[in-house]
């Protein structure tokens, strides 16, 4: 293994857990602060999807048919595992927490869905830590198979959007684990469970997997699907589908950087 793939590993890593280590416990994250880290980054993983990713499948001359389906399915596959994770993390991936809160009113303008951000209440609020936890680890562990590839070459969009992808999820997670009355050490090392998960997602696949060109095809399809179920539900989620000139321009940067981001050379060059 080469050192620019420790490198790699350590910024998904640290990109996580310095939120442990920066946010005092009692900040609040200003709410357009997250809210623009989820939107920039859903929509560099939705740019990156269409304009690395999936070429990449092509790219190894599964031209047939046959290949396009099993790649098609493959996608529609990570599709439906995202949809199933959530039921443990509560949409925690977008970037807050979709889970109910006991001091939520139900009757409380029922033609609007609402969603609490717990950096915007007062009162501190738990939530079932360890199955959130697993479905994240799931998610980042899946996430991560794809990122190097079998010739030893780090997919850089994916890196990138991973990284600015996990900055509104680590934020969350610093919060919950903080109103959960855990300390400043203990969050931290529950933060570094969900960080290194990527990296080992990405061991797993180099070591362990079979490097067959098909079967990689196939786990890269499942991650597609994956990300962009993560992505879409960021740009249309309640939270952020109200349009205004500050998230456009987010949008439009975050795909010319994608197109700009280095990606699939197979076709690219």
């Amino acid at each position: 293994m080469n050192t620019n793939i420790i490198i790699d590993y350590l910024l998904i890593f640290g990109g996580i857990v310095v939120w442990g280590l920066l946010l005092p416990k009692e900040r609040k994250v200003p709410h357009t602060v997250t809210e623009g880290f989820a939107v920039f980054g859903g929509a560099f993983l939705l740019a990156s999807c269409f304009i690395n990713l999936v070429p990449h499948l092509f790219a190894h001359g599964f031209a047939t048919p046959v290949h396009h389906v099993k790649i098609g399915v493959a996608v529609l596959v990570g599709f439906l595992i995202q949809l199933l994770l959530e039921f443990a993390t509560h949409g925690v991936e977008h970037g807050h927490d979709h889970c109910k809160h006991n001091d939520e009113n139900e009757d409380e303008d029922k033609n609007t869905h609402i969603h609490k951000h717990l950096h915007e209440h007062n009162e501190k609020h738990t939530h079932p830590v360890v199955g959130l936890l697993i479905g994240l680890s799931i998610h980042a562990f899946m996430e991560g198979m794809p990122l190097v590839d079998t010739d030893g070459i780090v997919h850089q969009s994916l890196l990138y959007g991973i990284i600015l992808h996990n900055i509104p999820i680590a934020i969350v997670l610093v919060g919950l684990f903080m109103n959960n009355g855990y300390s400043r050490l203990k969050s931290v090392l529950l933060l570094s469970i969900f960080a290194v998960m990527t990296p080992l997602g990405s061991l797993c696949n180099i070591y362990a997997v079979s490097s067959n060109e098909t079967v990689q095809a196939l786990i890269m399809g499942v991650v597609v699907g994956i990300l962009l179920h993560v992505s879409v539900s960021i740009l249309f989620d309640e939270e952020h589908k109200r349009l205004t000139w500050w998230k456009l321009a987010l949008i439009v940067i975050a795909f010319t950087a994608a197109y700009f981001t280095p990606g699939c050379p197979e076709i690219y060059g």
